[in-house]
């Protein structure tokens, strides 16, 4: 019976691990995705975004259960990528208004600058400092 419980409790960690790993590869990609489409002109409909995207994050969760991928690393890029997007957007929203200066409101470039700014600020703080949030 120990055996039985032991299978089942690896199954079930291994399959919330992988769900768990599914959902961070999607908050990192989405946003890449979804805005390198809009800066590009819209070559992909929604649906290919978003097919783009669950195929990279399925693709990218398998080496977090299988592998050496740490699932902890994942979520502090994740959370320190969303925190940093709101943070550049501050940021950006402030010198916006201090310069007074105008941006169409269908221009793309103004948040792939801050979502590029959060990659590369979630890059430094996660892999180049090692800060650990959640191990």
């Amino acid at each position: 019976m120990a055996t039985a419980e032991r299978g089942v409790r690896s199954w079930v960690t291994a399959t919330v691990d992988f769900l768990l790993a599914v959902f961070g590869f999607v908050l990192a990609f989405y946003p890449l995705v979804s805005l390198g489409n809009a800066v590009l002109g819209s070559p992909g409909s929604a649906a290919t975004v978003n097919l783009v995207v669950g195929v990279l994050a399925f693709g990218g969760a398998y080496p977090v259960v299988a592998g050496d991928w740490s699932l902890g690393r994942l979520g502090d890029f994740a959370f320190v990528l969303i925190a940093s997007a709101i943070g550049w957007g501050i940021i950006g929203m402030v010198s916006v208004l201090a310069l007074d200066v105008t941006i169409s409101g269908s221009n793309r470039m103004p948040q792939a600058i801050v979502w590029g700014a959060a990659y590369v600020t979630a890059y430094l703080v996660v892999y180049r400092t090692e800060l650990s949030i959640y191990r």
